[in-house]
């Protein structure tokens, strides 16, 4: 598939997944009372929670394996299981401990808690990440449009009062088992097979192996949550809700970058183990989406104050220098895409690209905590702690691309497309130089192989 084909079936699915929720909210809101949605929200980000431990950062380390190992169907087959293997082993953990802080520790009940679950499970029947990796995105896109569409018309017809909140729950969080079941005529004959060789020992070493791809996705998500508890504590209910404003505005952007992000990755990550010359030259030519990347920043600046006055009123216009000062966060967004994930993800820095991740998170906490003591505006600065977590990232990936990622371009190709399988299977991280052996999704002993 064509890099823009794959984006255009990005775009798409995460379309779907935007828009399916928006259409939702306020009949969801009118029909089901202040309390109730309440409570419905609340039951959706425990799912997500739930959704993000199981899914132990496998869309990227998962992904990159997969992607770099397309030529070999045997080995897709054998990362497909060990994936869902670990994901459920991780699935019976999290329900156990939910069922047990059901109605304590967590405000929902354990019926409640079990429809919320169908997320995560839902993650482990519907492997995305794998259909991203082959560039087969068209049959996820089919999958997805088709699952929120079915929720959409379910939620709309079955659910009239607040006493159908658990029924509301269940069918929003069961979209991605709709969407395995739509899938798995497309994942029968690509990867059922791998399930013969699993065990135990290989699901430790995977889960081992990919743990830097699980802590990369627990900071992005706190990164995502933890600026509007801040600027609450920092000054309060009301100016929450103007930085929350502006945020809106922001996150609006981030599926556009998800798309990017996702049609470039699994083509970067089979180069890097194959012509690790010709990804670095692919990575040069992503930064051409900047283009993108500052449109969006200008459309932030210029339109973003309009739109907050149109929809929201007078009343939010605080919110107008926080989404200026924000406007600067697509570009950033765009390059460090390029550096970070692209690049330091793909070619050896792996361990670097996570440690990165965490100083982001704490850069961020430090200079908000800095900022509000300094600054009378706190939705100001934690905006600005935001963009000084971004150029960190970004200056120390833009580093390390021009000091090692450069020198490939001058290094002969590596074509080893018929490599064996243990040696095209990509473990948890590609060593910097092509010349030096890649460290492998597993080891495996000649019997094995």
């Amino acid at each position: 598939m064509s890099l823009r084909k794959q984006a255009a079936c990005l775009a798409i699915i995460h379309g779907a997944d935007t828009l399916q929720p928006l259409l939702i909210l306020p009949y969801a809101g009118r029909v089901l009372g202040p309390i109730d949605f309440g409570q419905y929200a609340y039951a959706m980000s425990i799912g997500q929670l739930a959704t993000t431990i199981v899914g132990y950062g496998f869309h990227w380390t998962a992904q990159r394996a997969a992607a770099s190992a397309r030529g070999d169907p045997a080995a897709i087959a054998s990362i497909f299981a060990e994936v869902v293997t670990a994901k459920a082993i991780l699935c019976v953990l999290v329900t156990l401990a939910g069922l047990a802080a059901a109605d304590s520790l967590i405000a929902v009940s354990k019926p409640m808690f079990l429809c919320t679950m169908l997320t995560p499970l839902g993650d482990i029947l519907f492997p995305a990440w794998l259909f991203v990796a082959l560039e087969r995105v068209w049959q996820a896109a089919i999958a997805v449009v088709t699952a929120r569409a079915l929720a959409l018309l379910l939620f709309l017809t079955l659910v009239s009062s607040s006493d159908q909140l658990g029924l509301a729950v269940a069918i929003q969080a069961a979209i991605p088992v709709v969407s395995g079941a739509v899938s798995l005529p497309f994942i029968v004959h690509i990867a059922l097979g791998g399930f013969k060789s699993v065990t135990l020992s290989r699901v430790g070493t995977l889960l081992k192996s990919g743990w830097h791809g699980f802590l990369f996705t627990l900071v992005e998500t706190a990164l995502m949550v933890l600026p509007i508890p801040l600027v609450t504590h920092f000054a309060g209910f009301a100016a929450a809700g103007q930085y929350s404003v502006a945020d809106k505005f922001v996150g609006a952007t981030r599926p556009v970058f998800r798309v990017m992000s996702e049609t470039f990755l699994p083509r970067v990550a089979y180069y890097a183990r194959h012509d690790p010359a010709a990804g670095i030259a692919l990575i040069w030519r992503s930064l051409s989406t900047l283009i993108v990347g500052a449109s969006l920043s200008l459309s932030l600046f210029f339109l973003a104050p309009y739109l907050i006055i149109y929809f929201f009123g007078e009343g939010f216009s605080e919110a107008i220098p926080i989404v200026r000062i924000m406007s600067v966060i697509p570009v950033l967004t765009n390059i460090t895409i390029c550096m970070s994930n692209l690049y330091m993800f793909n070619y050896g820095h792996e361990r670097m690209w996570a440690i990165l991740t965490v100083s982001g998170l704490l850069t961020f906490l430090v200079f908000a905590y800095l900022l509000s003591y300094l600054l009378p505006n706190a939705g100001i600065a934690v905006a600005l702690a935001v963009i000084t977590r971004l150029s960190l990232v970004l200056g120390v990936s833009v580093g390390f691309f021009l000091t090692f990622g450069v020198a490939k371009m001058r290094l002969p190709a590596v074509h080893n497309v018929g490599a064996s399988r243990g040696a095209v299977i990509v473990a948890d991280s590609m060593i910097a130089s092509p010349v030096r052996p890649l460290r492998l999704w597993r080891s495996r002993s000649g019997s094995e192989r």
